[in-house]
């Protein structure tokens, strides 16, 4: 559901914009503190936590933006994904009151804020009592922990870059169909799916400048971009659910020459679901847009993966990769 805005929304920019820097420099006390305040001690998971940062990046984004609808339709889809969590609707409603509570420490035009974030408050949780369809219908391992860390995680990359989050998602489907026509197990095919999600996850740490540029990047730019593989391979080391997906993001710029980063792997030393990514990764972003170029025709880049077949990429990745496009998989 998207939310059309029915709160009313002071129109002092500066206000709102402090507001919103203040929300996000407290992201993380905010997030502890609403954990602490609605969720069990059994309960704790890192999907909570970063469920608990989401909720202020959206009300941040929604307050700077003059437009509430971005937090309402974030609560919606939260409650819609996760309806059979008891603890979700706790944790939405501590979030709104510890994040109301941020709000009203501030001495910038609270006068005018303190109605406008009871009516917030109202609707979410109006949002929060809608019911909702059991979703027993749905594989179990589609509501596990850990796809509720793969979504947040996501979602905070989207609050940052929204293109790379848009890639990340077609490039998880890209190594699921590689990975199908390769003969890889349900899990293994999950697996290597959720990689290519969280291929790009380090460049939540990347410099908007750069990240952003609308030109083609210098060679010192390129060196900063390219800490983007160490970078994510260390935040999901971070999270033990997903350290096993580390080797691939961190690995997804290997090349089978050696000539990769940032480790310099080569051959069967890069782990099979990085070559899986680097394949799906590539083309995916040869067939996108990008401020400096145009797309490319998909059968061009399809040529184009060939060309470096078995010094940049895996020969039987790429023939993989054809039969996905030709339709025999």
């Amino acid at each position: 559901m998207t939310f059309k805005s029915r709160v009313p929304v002071a129109n002092v920019r500066d206000d709102r914009i402090a507001i919103a820097n203040a929300v996000r420099a407290k992201s993380y006390a905010v997030a502890a503190a609403v954990i602490g305040r609605s969720v069990r001690r059994r309960e704790i998971n890192v999907g909570l936590e970063l469920t608990a940062l989401s909720f202020a990046d959206r009300f941040a984004d929604a307050i700077a933006g003059g437009d509430w609808s971005i937090l309402l339709t974030w609560v919606d889809g939260i409650c819609e994904k996760y309806p059979d969590m008891a603890v979700i609707p706790r944790l939405l409603s501590a979030a709104t009151s510890t994040v109301a509570g941020v709000v009203s420490e501030l001495n910038v035009g609270l006068a005018n804020r303190t109605s406008e974030l009871d009516v917030v408050a109202e609707e979410i949780e109006r949002i929060i009592r809608r019911p909702r369809v059991p979703a027993a219908a749905v594989a179990s391992d589609t509501l596990d922990e850990i796809d509720v860390v793969l979504g947040e995680l996501v979602s905070r990359l989207e609050v940052s870059d929204p293109l790379t989050a848009e890639h990340s998602r077609a490039v998880s489907v890209w190594c699921s169909r590689i990975g199908k026509r390769m003969s890889l197990s349900r899990t293994e095919t999950t697996y290597v799916s959720r990689c290519g999600l969280i291929h790009d996850i380090g460049k939540m740490t990347t410099p908007p400048e750069i990240l952003m540029a609308p030109r083609r990047l210098t060679a010192p730019e390129m060196n900063v971009m390219r800490r983007h593989a160490e970078d994510g391979g260390a935040i999901i080391t971070a999270i033990p659910l997903l350290a096993q997906h580390t080797p691939a993001v961190r690995g997804h710029h290997e090349r089978l020459d050696g000539r990769g980063y940032p480790d310099g792997l080569a051959a069967l030393k890069i782990p099979l679901a990085a070559r899986i990514v680097s394949v799906a990764d590539s083309f995916n972003a040869m067939i996108g847009n990008r401020p400096y170029r145009q797309p490319m025709r998909p059968a061009t880049a399809l040529e184009e993966l060939k060309r470096h077949a078995g010094t940049q990429f895996d020969p039987e990745v790429i023939e993989a990769m054809n039969d996905v496009l030709t339709k025999r998989s």
